[in-house]
């Protein structure tokens, strides 16, 4: 026992693994030839000759098999080493969050200063929820993280810069929510200057329960899964949102917020009936709640519309040659939420057809263009730190150059000044 804890202790917190192609044995003695992909807590999850991936507790491994991973550390590896290419990582049919990760921490419990913590989240809120209600809550982000970790798109979720886990905050009212500068029309919003997702209670289905012993809330209505997958897929791929065109960031998260998803489990097999269903009833699910009071019926707006969509999905980036090219965008609506509906909608349709049926349904072109953009963001590497410190000491100026301006108003105010 004591060289399982030893194992799971050194391993829990490894990504993809580039192993060799072995023959592994169980206590029974049964074997199989796989290779091996990552530890997660106490598993090993195997890639197996028919690329199907099997996951095996530690302990069952014979005593060769567990001596042979525990003297390969040096396989354990993490960053692009430990990225599988785009050929060896496969769709996965069902994805379960793991149960280890749904053991809630209470950090801290008091009046107005609230903490808790799951196996990847760091929970802030003012109210008293308590350990089953925290449990039920991160259930869609535990699941979410998985989702995401096991996608063929090779992201290796990991919390942003100098943290240890992904930060979200929960609000007791929906004003509390908004006034953090929140869309009025969302349901909840990955903030990525403060690198962190923010929701109402609202939308988490809690309600006041006065009765209640070790909380003030309880669950009592859905939690709205949509909206949280949706935003928690752009926090786990932050490394990502300054590269990738944004009609892409948006169809991915939309892809995972309407999979088919109970009780902690997304259906992957089932995305491409799930869209059916949502187009043939001409509008999205009433459980859909990410755009919040509109009814709509969102439209595909074609591709050579939503291939424009690179940086922002308010704003369509002309194309060269346009009369309105040149660096500049050119509005091509409001912030309408019916008309946004559509973006995301046609958004969600492209990523799909990457995903599930463009050639032979692999998601073959797809994973290439994820690899590509992950080549190209590691050139990056100092850009985005010198653009920070650049705007830093712009903040640290503009007090001096806001007190020049008002002088310099003043100044021409005087009598036989003359602006020239």
């Amino acid at each position: 026992m004591k060289t399982i804890a030893c194992l799971i202790a050194c391993f829990a917190s490894l990504g993809w693994l580039r192993g060799e192609s072995r023959l592994w044995t169980n206590g029974a003695g049964k074997q199989v030839t796989a290779e091996m992909l990552r530890v997660d807590k106490d598993q090993v999850v195997l890639l197996l000759a028919n690329g199907q991936q099997a996951s095996i507790q530690l302990s069952a491994l014979s005593g060769a098999d567990q001596a042979w991973i525990k003297g390969h550390p040096a396989e354990a590896l993490g960053g692009d080493a430990g990225r599988l290419p785009w050929d060896r990582r496969f769709l996965p049919g069902m994805v379960q969050e793991s149960l280890l990760d749904m053991n809630i921490k209470v950090v801290k419990e008091t009046d107005g200063d609230c903490i808790y913590e799951s196996g990847h989240f760091r929970f802030k809120t003012t109210a008293r929820l308590g350990v089953l209600v925290m449990n039920e809550v991160c259930r869609a982000f535990e699941s979410t993280y998985e989702l995401v970790r096991r996608m063929p798109w090779g992201v290796m979720p990991k919390p942003e810069e100098g943290r240890t886990k992904f930060q979200a905050e929960l609000f007791e009212t929906r004003a509390e929510y908004l006034a953090t500068g929140a869309p009025p029309w969302s349901g909840g919003v990955y903030v990525r200057k403060d690198k962190v997702f923010r929701i109402p209670f609202e939308e988490l289905g809690l309600t006041r329960a006065p009765k209640s012993k070790s909380s003030g809330y309880a669950r009592s209505g859905a939690i709205n899964n949509d909206t949280i997958t949706h935003e928690i897929t752009h926090q786990i791929m932050h490394e990502y949102l300054p590269f990738a065109p944004v009609w892409l960031l948006e169809g991915t998260a939309e892809y995972t917020a309407h999979l088919p998803y109970s009780s902690g489990q997304f259906n992957v097999n089932g995305a491409v009936q799930a869209f059916k269903d949502m187009h043939e009833a001409q509008r999205k699910p009433q459980r859909r709640r990410m755009f919040r009071g509109v009814s709509f019926t969102p439209s595909w707006i074609g591709v050579k519309e939503l291939w424009g969509f690179t940086s922002d999905i308010t704003r369509r980036t002309p194309s060269p040659g346009s009369e309105t090219s040149g660096g500049k965008e050119q509005a091509t609506g409001s912030l309408d939420p019916k008309v946004l509906a559509s973006r995301y909608y046609s958004s969600h349709a492209l990523v799909l057809y990457f995903m599930h049926l463009d050639g032979n349904g692999d998601a073959a072109r797809l994973k290439k263009y994820f690899d590509a953009i992950h080549q190209e963001k590691a050139k990056w590497t100092g850009f985005w730190p010198a653009v920070e410190a650049y705007n830093k000491k712009v903040e640290e100026l503009r007090p001096a150059y806001l007190a020049y301006r008002k002088a310099m108003a003043e100044f021409m105010q005087q009598p036989g000044v003359e602006d020239l």
